[in-house]
């Protein structure tokens, strides 16, 4: 299995399928990189990147408390031992905030971000209950607990979830902690305005408590776009995949044909 050394005590498991432009698929807490399993499909234009964040799935949990700064730099440094210049961000929910993150601290390296269920801090109820209830599973060591909660929320079906329990219970209760917990505190609001790269926002039309996190981005970074999926729930990629990739692809072929023609592959590896 591919690993790549972050440093003496962190290797994060990843997966590569694909040329062209590179997508950076980042998960939530108490997951792993098969909530994207049905993005696989994107591989047929561009080259996506599918990886376990630390201390969750197949990779290791390190020996340093996990933020989400701490984690938007091992994207770095797993892109750099990729050899990977420069990619696209696409975060999905708490995954959103590693994205987003990155895309601040290493803009130069960000050629755009997507989000999914996007939001720059998360303070509306119910969401944050819900957020909240994980946590609390995980502070008391209940990871089977909240793997097989993720997995039944994010399932499309028996096959789906089974793969995402598989490797949501691998996840370490306090690496899990950690990451909600620095998730609940994240606030970037005030740095919208600093990211200049194309932005896309999706949401499902059902989840409607997450509708008004676009309005920052939209005051703070006008280029962003915001397109909702008819009937669609938080889990827009296992459970919405067709829309999904439809409308991230249609996000990114302008811009992925626009580099061939300008730069070739060689830009990005």
């Amino acid at each position: 299995m591919p690993f790549a050394k972050i440093d003496d005590s962190l290797s994060l498991y990843y997966h590569i399928k694909g040329d062209g432009l590179p997508v950076v698929f980042i998960h939530p807490f108490v997951m792993g990189h098969n909530v994207f399993k049905h993005q696989e499909a994107l591989a047929e234009r561009y080259k996506t990147i599918f990886f376990d964040l630390a201390g969750h799935g197949r990779s290791t949990k390190g020996n340093k408390s996990v933020s989400i700064a701490g984690l938007a730099d091992d994207v770095k440094k797993m892109l750099d031992e990729l050899g990977i210049k420069k990619a696209v961000l696409c975060g999905y929910s708490h995954g959103g905030l590693v994205a987003q993150e990155f895309a601040l601290k290493y803009p130069e390296r960000s050629e755009a971000l997507i989000l999914s269920g996007g939001f720059s801090k998360i303070d509306t109820f119910i969401p944050k209950l819900i957020i909240k209830l994980v946590q609390v599973m995980v502070q008391f060591g209940h990871v089977s607990l909240a793997a097989k909660w993720q997995a039944k929320f994010h399932q499309c079906d028996q096959e789906d979830e089974k793969e995402i329990y598989e490797l949501a219970r691998l996840s370490d209760a306090h690496r899990s902690y950690e990451y909600i917990k620095s998730g609940l505190q994240y606030d970037s609001s005030s740095q919208l305005h600093k990211l200049d790269m194309p932005i896309l926002l999706i949401y499902g039309s059902l989840e409607k408590p997450m509708h008004r996190y676009r309005i920052p981005f939209l005051k703070k970074a006008p280029q962003t776009q915001v397109v909702y999926i008819k009937n669609g729930t938080h889990q827009l990629p296992p459970r919405s995949y067709q829309e999904f990739n439809t409308i991230v692809d249609t996000f990114l072929r302008p811009l992925n044909e626009y580099q061939k023609k300008e730069a070739g592959l060689g830009r990005w590896i």
